[in-house]
This record gives structure tokens, C-alpha cells and sequence, in this order.
């Protein structure tokens, strides 16, 4: 077995024990003290498995395990414990950061198969994260592509409206900020059963009808509904399914920042000025969040600390804003203004320029480049 396992405890024979015992079947690390256990989880980590004792000076066997499982809440944890001790141990089980209880003293063959159980829960939860990190993100992937074939204008929406929100979401110190960009990404899904002017209409900030506003409302129910059958997104499909909602009826926090980005992000589109857009929207409180304004305010703020800049082709660089649109060489728009440069954009653009050709040169924001001081 390639996984490697922590023993915890205070006294050198039952650690020398445990590792005479078990060498043979896993790979094997022990620390005197909850202590040496936590260096070595930073210096030498990760493991699958920590065994740790439950009465130790300093720090107790409930402490240690409860540390780990805030800062590497992948491992498994297992605790030893005397007969005395089994009313604090049994605590510590029921708060879950224990997932198996043994008794000393522990037979060899008992403690072999409680780290063995622990290694296979330790496997299904890296299976399960490989499954979210890689099966789940190459799907979220197929539908934004599918959303840039079928309806580019929304694709390009939401394109425009990620960096801000995750500007936001680092602005206010938010957690996850993997969720509200996938938010983000994915809000516009509902578009595509939208009329193609109606969409165009609000995207160049012109006045829809009533009939037209409520047809448009009914977008983020549509994508929350596409959405739901993927396992795992529940907080981003709220995101989304609610974005459209006035504050007052909207305590997602997700989704009051979604409908701001969103919205900036077309009044930008349409040449308005940042001070202007910000202004526009701090006048509508039942709108916006004011919260979510000033934080917004924050991040435009640090976008025009870069400068805007031509460059060919061969000088894009992956984070670049385009303030143009990418056009082929017969004038098709191939990315819009305001979309951001990623590595499959650098791609398109590449592939594109060599087939068809690309109208060059292009122009993007990037961060100003700090000149430096002549020397003396």
C-alpha cells in the first residue's frame, strides 16, 4: 500500500510496538506528541491515517485529531483509549472527528483492520474529490463550450461578468470561490431558450417591455432547472436561481453578487463609464446589494490600475481583458469585448490566426508594468 500512516502516542514501546507490528503492510511514521504529530503532518504530510492516543500531555488525543480534521480534514482519523476514558472518547466520536474508537489493550489483528477500513475510507474520499475536481469540472466545461456554439452573445455575458465576481467574492473574503465563478460561468445556461433579440436587447441596456422583461426573468428558473441534475452544485444552482430577485426577497449572498457583475458588466459593454455604471446602480438599493457595490467598486477601482494595450497574437498572454472585439480575417467576431484571455481562448485565437487569420493588432487591459528606477 503506497498510503502512509501516523501513529500518536506518548510512550516509545507501544509506538515501537504498533510499527513492529504493522511494517510490513503500510508505510509508518510515529510522533511522541500531539505536537510532533502536527509537524509532521506539515513537513511530511499527507497521510491517510492518524492513530493517536487519547491521554498525552499538552496536548490530548480529542485536541490533535480535532486540529487535524480542521486542516486536513481528508485524513482519517482513529483514536485509542483506555476503558477509562471512554465517556470523552465517545464524545469525541459523536462531534465526527473520529471515524473509529479502539480500546487498549489492542490486539494486532483489531488495529490492522481499523487502519485498513481507514485506508479504504481515505481512498473513497480522494476517489470522490477526483470525481468532483476532474469528472465534474470537464462537465461544467462541455456546457459553457456548448454555450459559446449556441448562443455567444450570453456566453460572452457571463464570460465578462466572471472576473468581477471574483474580484468580489476576494474583496469581501468569501470561502469557495470556486462556486461563485462557477456560478458565473454557468448563470447565462437559461439563455438559450430566450429570443435572440430580447437577449440582445438587455445585454445593450435598452428597455424591455413588460412582456419581454417577465420572458426574460424566466432564464435563471430554466438554468436552475438544466442545473439540478448535476451532483454537488446545489449552492451554485441557488446562485443562479436567484440572481433576478429584488434584495429584500434575495438572502443569497451569491446571487446579490451575480446580478451586480452581471448588470455592470452591460453597462460597460455599452460604453458607460465605470463612475457612471457604480452611480446607476447605488441609486437602485431594492436592486443591488450596497455591500456587494462597495466591494465592486473596490475591484473596478484595481482594474484601472492596468492600461490598455495593442499586442499581436504572439504577445497574448493568459488574464488579459480584451477591450476589442477578436475578429477573423473576414470580420466574423470570434471572442467579444471584455471577455477574459484563458488558455483555451489563447488557443482559439492561435488556431484561428494560422487558418483563417486574425485581424491584428488586438487590444487588451493588462496590468501596468512597473518602470524601473534609471540607475545612477
Amino acid at each position: 500500500m503506497s498510503e502512509r500512516i501516523l501513529f500518536v502516542d506518548d510512550e516509545k514501546f507501544v509506538l515501537e510496538t504498533f510499527r513492529r507490528n504493522l511494517r510490513n503492510r503500510f508505510e509508518i511514521e510515529t510522533a511522541g506528541s500531539g505536537l510532533d504529530a502536527l509537524r509532521l503532518m506539515e513537513s511530511s504530510g499527507p497521510f491517510a491515517v492518524v492513530v493517536s492516543d487519547l491521554k498525552m500531555p499538552v496536548m490530548d488525543g480529542v485536541e490533535l485529531l480535532g486540529v487535524i480534521k480542521n486542516r486536513w480534514p481528508d485524513t482519517v482519523r482513529v483514536m485509542l483509549t483506555g476503558h477509562a476514558d471512554l465517556d470523552t472518547a465517545i464524545s469525541a466520536v459523536n462531534k465526527g472527528a473520529i471515524f473509529r474508537l479502539l480500546t487498549k489493550p489492542c490486539a494486532p489483528d483489531a488495529l490492522l483492520s481499523a487502519v485498513n477500513d481507514g485506508v479504504q475510507q481515505y481512498r473513497l474520499i480522494m476517489s470522490e474529490r477526483q470525481l468532483l475536481h476532474g469528472t465534474l469540472r470537464g462537465c461544467i466545461q462541455v456546457l459553457s463550450e456548448l454555450l459559446a456554439l449556441v448562443s455567444p452573445k450570453a456566453f460572452g455575458r457571463a464570460e465578462k461578468a466572471k472576473p468581477l465576481v471574483a474580484g468580489i467574492v476576494q474583496v469581501l473574503g468569501l470561502e469557495g470561490s470556486w462556486k461563485y465563478e462557477l456560478a458565473a460561468m454557468l448563470s447565462q445556461i437559461g439563455c438559450i431558450s430566450l429570443p435572440m433579440d430580447i437577449l440582445e436587447r438587455k445585454i445593450s441596456c435598452k428597455a424591455l417591455s413588460k412582456d419581454e422583461q417577465e420572458i426574460f426573468l424566466m432564464h435563471p428558473d430554466i438554468a436552475g432547472n438544466l442545473l439540478r441534475h448535476v451532483p454537488r452544485l446545489e449552492s451554485v444552482v441557488e446562485m443562479i436561481s436567484e440572481h433576478e430577485l429584488a434584495v429584500d426577497k434575495n438572502p443569497c449572498a451569491g446571487a446579490r453578487i451575480l446580478k451586480a457583475a452581471l448588470d455592470f458588466a452591460d453597462l460597460d459593454n455599452v460604453g458607460i463609464s465605470a463612475a457612471e455604471a457604480l452611480q446607476r446602480m447605488r441609486e437602485m438599493p431594492d436592486v443591488y446589494d450596497v455591500r456587494v457595490l462597495s466591494a465592486l467598486a473596490e475591484v473596478v477601482e484595481r482594474r484601472q490600475q492596468s492600461e490598455i494595450r495593442s499586442v499581436l497574437i504572439d504577445d497574448l498572454r493568459e488574464g488579459m481583458l480584451l477591450m476589442d472585439p477578436v475578429l477573423s480575417g473576414k470580420g466574423a467576431v470570434l471572442m467579444d469585448r471584455g471577455q477574459s484571455i484563458t488558455v483555451a481562448g489563447l488557443e482559439l485565437i492561435r488556431n484561428f490566426g494560422t487558418i483563417l487569420g486574425v485581424k491584428e493588432p488586438l487590444y487588451v487591459l493588462a496590468r501596468k508594468e512597473q518602470k524601473q528606477a534609471p540607475e545612477l
